[in-house]
Protein backbone atom coordinates (compact mmCIF):
# COMPACT_ATOMS: atom_id res chain seq x y z
CA UNK A 1 0.00 0.00 0.00
CA UNK A 2 1.51 3.55 -0.65
CA UNK A 3 0.29 6.52 1.04
CA UNK A 4 0.29 9.97 0.17
CA UNK A 5 0.52 11.76 3.53
CA UNK A 6 -0.37 15.42 3.66
CA UNK A 7 0.97 17.75 6.26
CA UNK A 8 -1.79 20.16 7.16
CA UNK A 9 -0.89 23.71 9.05
CA UNK A 10 -3.81 25.45 9.51
CA UNK A 11 -5.79 26.31 12.68
CA UNK A 12 -9.09 24.92 12.09
CA UNK A 13 -11.74 23.60 9.37
CA UNK A 14 -11.13 23.07 5.49
CA UNK A 15 -12.50 24.06 2.07
CA UNK A 16 -15.09 21.97 1.36
CA UNK A 17 -14.73 21.90 -2.68
CA UNK A 18 -18.44 21.30 -4.79
CA UNK A 19 -20.39 19.56 -2.15
CA UNK A 20 -24.03 20.65 -2.02
CA UNK A 21 -25.42 21.52 1.17
CA UNK A 22 -28.78 19.19 0.95
CA UNK A 23 -28.72 16.78 3.83
CA UNK A 24 -30.46 13.18 4.01
CA UNK A 25 -30.16 10.99 6.88
CA UNK A 26 -27.97 8.33 7.63
CA UNK A 27 -30.16 5.23 8.46
CA UNK A 28 -28.35 1.75 6.84
CA UNK A 29 -27.80 -0.39 9.84
CA UNK A 30 -24.56 -1.53 7.63
CA UNK A 31 -22.91 1.91 7.64
CA UNK A 32 -22.94 2.26 11.58
CA UNK A 33 -21.85 -1.19 12.58
CA UNK A 34 -18.75 0.14 9.32
CA UNK A 35 -18.47 3.39 12.37
CA UNK A 36 -18.60 1.10 15.05
CA UNK A 37 -14.99 -0.94 13.77
CA UNK A 38 -13.51 2.46 12.85
CA UNK A 39 -13.87 4.13 16.58
CA UNK A 40 -13.98 0.93 18.84
CA UNK A 41 -10.60 -0.39 19.80
CA UNK A 42 -9.65 -3.92 19.20
CA UNK A 43 -9.72 -6.80 21.62
CA UNK A 44 -7.33 -6.26 24.00
CA UNK A 45 -6.08 -2.49 23.14
CA UNK A 46 -6.26 -0.16 25.75
CA UNK A 47 -8.37 2.59 25.10
CA UNK A 48 -7.47 5.72 24.55
CA UNK A 49 -8.81 8.27 27.13
CA UNK A 50 -11.35 9.95 27.21
CA UNK A 51 -13.94 8.17 25.79
CA UNK A 52 -16.76 10.45 25.52
CA UNK A 53 -17.01 10.92 21.61
CA UNK A 54 -18.26 14.55 20.09
CA UNK A 55 -19.03 13.76 16.90
CA UNK A 56 -20.18 15.95 13.87
CA UNK A 57 -23.19 15.09 12.86
CA UNK A 58 -23.17 16.33 9.43
CA UNK A 59 -20.94 13.45 7.57
CA UNK A 60 -18.23 15.09 5.83
CA UNK A 61 -15.59 13.62 2.83
CA UNK A 62 -11.47 13.86 3.16
CA UNK A 63 -10.55 17.49 3.14
CA UNK A 64 -10.09 18.47 -0.88
CA UNK A 65 -8.02 21.84 -1.49
CA UNK A 66 -8.56 22.51 -4.69
CA UNK A 67 -10.97 20.82 -7.99
CA UNK A 68 -8.61 19.18 -8.89
CA UNK A 69 -9.16 15.46 -9.91
CA UNK A 70 -8.95 13.65 -6.85
CA UNK A 71 -6.11 10.95 -6.59
CA UNK A 72 -6.05 9.82 -3.35
CA UNK A 73 -7.76 6.46 -4.32
CA UNK A 74 -5.77 4.56 -6.80
CA UNK A 75 -6.19 0.97 -6.63
CA UNK A 76 -3.47 -1.33 -7.86
CA UNK A 77 -3.84 -3.39 -11.31
CA UNK A 78 -5.14 -6.93 -9.66
CA UNK A 79 -7.88 -5.39 -7.67
CA UNK A 80 -8.86 -2.17 -9.95
CA UNK A 81 -11.66 -3.89 -11.24
CA UNK A 82 -12.61 -5.11 -7.75
CA UNK A 83 -12.25 -1.64 -6.00
CA UNK A 84 -13.38 0.85 -8.82
CA UNK A 85 -17.25 -0.15 -8.05
CA UNK A 86 -16.87 0.67 -4.81
CA UNK A 87 -14.73 4.04 -5.36
CA UNK A 88 -17.86 4.96 -7.28
CA UNK A 89 -20.53 4.18 -4.77
CA UNK A 90 -18.00 6.27 -2.08
CA UNK A 91 -17.86 9.03 -4.00
CA UNK A 92 -22.06 9.26 -5.12
CA UNK A 93 -22.71 8.61 -1.69
CA UNK A 94 -20.60 12.12 -0.76
CA UNK A 95 -21.74 14.50 -3.60
CA UNK A 96 -24.46 15.97 -0.70
CA UNK A 97 -24.00 15.80 3.15
CA UNK A 98 -26.06 13.40 4.95
CA UNK A 99 -27.09 13.63 8.72
CA UNK A 100 -25.45 11.19 11.39
CA UNK A 101 -28.14 9.84 13.59
CA UNK A 102 -28.02 8.18 17.36
CA UNK A 103 -27.72 4.12 16.04
CA UNK A 104 -24.18 3.98 16.85
CA UNK A 105 -23.10 1.16 19.27
CA UNK A 106 -20.04 2.38 20.53
CA UNK A 107 -18.83 1.08 24.29
CA UNK A 108 -18.60 4.55 25.22
CA UNK A 109 -20.52 7.18 25.26
CA UNK A 110 -20.81 9.97 22.13
CA UNK A 111 -22.74 12.99 20.93
CA UNK A 112 -23.67 14.25 17.18
CA UNK A 113 -23.09 18.16 17.28
CA UNK A 114 -24.27 20.12 14.84
CA UNK A 115 -21.55 21.45 12.36
CA UNK A 116 -22.74 24.72 13.12
CA UNK A 117 -22.11 24.98 16.99
CA UNK A 118 -18.81 23.04 16.28
CA UNK A 119 -17.58 25.67 13.56
CA UNK A 120 -19.11 28.56 15.88
CA UNK A 121 -16.33 28.58 18.04
CA UNK A 122 -13.59 29.19 15.59
CA UNK A 123 -15.95 31.70 13.39
CA UNK A 124 -14.60 34.59 15.58
CA UNK A 125 -11.56 33.14 17.57
CA UNK A 126 -9.66 30.97 15.19
CA UNK A 127 -7.66 28.24 16.79
CA UNK A 128 -8.32 30.39 20.41
CA UNK A 129 -11.98 28.90 20.00
CA UNK A 130 -10.84 25.53 21.38
CA UNK A 131 -10.24 26.76 24.74
CA UNK A 132 -14.10 27.36 24.41
CA UNK A 133 -14.78 24.28 22.98
CA UNK A 134 -13.06 22.01 25.40
CA UNK A 135 -15.42 24.28 28.35
CA UNK A 136 -18.32 23.04 26.36
CA UNK A 137 -17.15 19.50 25.44
CA UNK A 138 -14.99 18.86 29.02
CA UNK A 139 -13.16 15.37 28.33
CA UNK A 140 -13.81 14.51 24.78
CA UNK A 141 -10.51 14.99 23.36
CA UNK A 142 -12.11 17.38 20.04
CA UNK A 143 -14.58 16.34 17.84
CA UNK A 144 -14.32 13.60 15.03
CA UNK A 145 -15.79 13.58 11.56
CA UNK A 146 -17.23 10.74 9.08
CA UNK A 147 -17.68 10.62 5.93
CA UNK A 148 -20.80 8.84 4.27
CA UNK A 149 -19.95 5.01 3.67
CA UNK A 150 -19.81 3.95 0.12
CA UNK A 151 -20.36 -0.22 -0.25
CA UNK A 152 -19.65 -2.59 -3.21
CA UNK A 153 -22.98 -4.02 -4.90
CA UNK A 154 -23.20 -7.27 -2.61
CA UNK A 155 -22.15 -5.09 0.86
CA UNK A 156 -18.83 -7.24 1.13
CA UNK A 157 -16.41 -4.24 0.97
CA UNK A 158 -16.98 -0.70 2.05
CA UNK A 159 -14.98 2.62 2.25
CA UNK A 160 -15.44 5.36 4.57
CA UNK A 161 -13.40 8.80 5.82
CA UNK A 162 -13.29 9.24 9.42
CA UNK A 163 -10.81 12.31 11.15
CA UNK A 164 -10.20 13.61 14.42
CA UNK A 165 -9.46 17.42 14.78
CA UNK A 166 -8.47 18.28 18.58
CA UNK A 167 -6.27 21.62 18.78
CA UNK A 168 -4.90 24.01 15.98
CA UNK A 169 -2.16 22.05 14.92
CA UNK A 170 -3.79 18.51 16.43
CA UNK A 171 -5.73 16.46 14.30
CA UNK A 172 -5.74 13.67 10.92
CA UNK A 173 -7.58 11.83 8.65
CA UNK A 174 -7.96 8.67 6.34
CA UNK A 175 -9.40 6.22 4.26
CA UNK A 176 -10.58 3.38 6.17
CA UNK A 177 -11.22 -0.50 3.84
CA UNK A 178 -13.41 -2.89 5.38
CA UNK A 179 -14.56 -6.48 4.26
CA UNK A 180 -17.34 -8.43 5.63
CA UNK A 181 -15.57 -11.85 7.03
CA UNK A 182 -17.98 -14.39 8.72
CA UNK A 183 -20.47 -11.91 8.89
CA UNK A 184 -18.01 -9.22 10.52
CA UNK A 185 -16.63 -5.61 8.98
CA UNK A 186 -12.70 -5.46 9.61
CA UNK A 187 -10.25 -3.45 8.02
CA UNK A 188 -8.06 -4.33 5.52
CA UNK A 189 -5.35 -2.45 4.27
CA UNK A 190 -5.93 -0.45 0.61
CA UNK A 191 -3.57 -2.17 -2.24
CA UNK A 192 -2.61 0.91 -4.22
CA UNK A 193 -2.44 4.49 -3.61
CA UNK A 194 -4.03 6.16 -0.89
CA UNK A 195 -4.09 9.69 1.46
CA UNK A 196 -3.45 10.40 4.69
CA UNK A 197 -3.47 13.64 6.20
CA UNK A 198 -2.08 15.28 9.96
CA UNK A 199 -1.75 18.71 11.65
Amino acid sequence: MRVVSLIVFVSIGFVWVGRAQTAAKVEDPEAYAVYSVIFTPEAGEKPAKPRRLIIRAETSDYPRFSSEPDGCLEPDAENEARLRPLIVSYREANKIRSVLQQKFSFPFEYELVPADLIEGFFTKKGAGGWADFFKRFPGSGGYVVMSAVGFNSDKTRALVYAGHSCGGLCGGGAYHLLKMVDGKWTEINWPGTTCTWVS
